[in-house]
């Protein structure tokens, strides 16, 4: 699990004097045709290719060629685990550090004077991590759920007294004070989950909370959140307190489903109105490659499994729909087949600092009847 703590390592690494490192983004999604019979081995040669042909400076050749083989000597014995699979390195300082992603990024390359970061933190950025409490009267577990992956924390235990029968005279006002007794205990238990579940929720950065255990517990603990994590609350569960990672992360996902579509719907519906009424926002393939051209997109909405072909210059990487001119608008340069047009405009978007995000179900049903694909505009 890529972590806070990893990004803030990678931002603050630059290479010695005026040296480089390369950036390397290798989708390497088994679920992919492309990708099988290790075909993510030939994209990364390509881009490797493409990265070298752009490099003029003798020393930033030399440097490059280390770091070439290095990674081709990684990924050679590299099995995909996961979707993406990030490499940052620089050969001459012994600097790498390569970790995989359960979410598709874009095939990207770069090497300069600074690792290549955008992509990374726009995805960490744009995917919500969820705090999960698992809990009984007694016992809490506590969870982070990230990018498709579970993490535990410590947990918090109290020994809860037992309300027992009695027998005697006295059987009532004895059975009383238990109960009374066993409700103070369980009482202060979920007053201790919900300040423990405060602390995380400020370490971890939480976006989002869930509550799963026993009907009694759970309602318990959401009568004593504070508001703050009230708000973050989107749903509970039932599982027992002895749940493995994997039951914790399914219910979790199912959770986190629904509430992604519900958002996924309200952004498309949001997208369609403000450009009906030209409010800084597009739909449909053309306009939409026009606002990156011209660096204007800040969120870009596409459906899942929306592609297209088109056009990108040669020159200036300006991209370019079917209906294309003879030269490049920007530049006079000549204009090469794109057959990945929408991966194209995904990468343009990020590198220029924006956002990305591939809609679902129902609301990739609304984008369609809109052309597909669309951004919200800086201006």
């Amino acid at each position: 699990m890529v972590t806070y703590e990893d990004l803030q390592v990678l931002k603050s690494y630059q290479p010695q004097g005026d040296g480089y490192v390369l950036s390397l983004y290798l989708d390497v999604d088994q679920s992919k045709a492309i990708n099988l019979n290790r075909g993510f081995e030939r994209a990364l040669n390509n881009m490797l290719k493409s990265v070298e042909q752009e490099l003029h400076d003798a020393r930033a050749r030399r440097e490059f060629e280390l770091n070439r083989e290095r990674v081709r000597r990684f990924v050679k014995n590299y099995i995909p685990r996961k979707k993406t699979l990030l490499i940052f390195s620089d050969a001459t300082h012994d600097f790498w550090w390569e970790q995989e992603l359960p979410l598709a990024l874009p095939n990207m390359a770069r090497f300069n004077h600074a690792l290549f970061l955008r992509p990374l933190i726009t995805i960490l950025d744009e995917h919500e991590r969820y705090g999960v409490v698992l809990i009984d009267q007694g016992r809490a577990r506590l969870f982070t759920v990230y990018l498709g992956e579970v993490q535990e924390h410590e947990g918090v235990f109290e020994e809860v007294p037992p309300v027992t029968q009695t027998a005697g005279r006295d059987r009532i006002i004895a059975q009383k004070r238990l109960q009374r007794h066993h409700d103070e205990h369980v009482l202060w238990h979920v007053k201790q989950v919900a300040e423990r579940l405060k602390e995380l929720t400020e370490l971890h950065r939480f976006d989002r909370l869930v509550i799963g255990g026993g009907q009694q517990a759970v309602s318990e603990l959401q009568h004593v959140l504070p508001k703050s994590l009230h708000r973050l609350l989107i749903g509970t569960f039932s599982l027992p307190i002895q749940a493995s990672h994997q039951d914790v992360l399914r219910e979790t996902q199912k959770l986190e489903m629904a509430a992604e579509r519900a958002d996924e719907e309200k952004l498309v519906e949001s997208l369609v109105t403000a450009a009906h009424k030209g409010d800084r926002a597009v739909t449909g393939l053309a306009d939409t490659i026009q606002a990156i051209n011209e660096g204007r997109v800040w969120k870009l909405l596409y459906g899942k499994d929306f592609s297209a072909n088109g056009y990108v210059c040669s020159r200036c990487s300006m991209l370019y729909v079917e209906n294309r001119p003879e030269r490049c608008l920007y530049c006079g340069g000549s204009l090469a087949p794109a057959p990945n047009l929408i991966n194209r405009a995904i990468e343009r978007v990020i590198s220029a600092g924006g956002q990305v995000e591939e809609v679902n179900g129902q609301a990739a049903a609304q984008l369609a009847q809109a052309g597909y694909i669309g951004a919200f505009l800086r201006y």
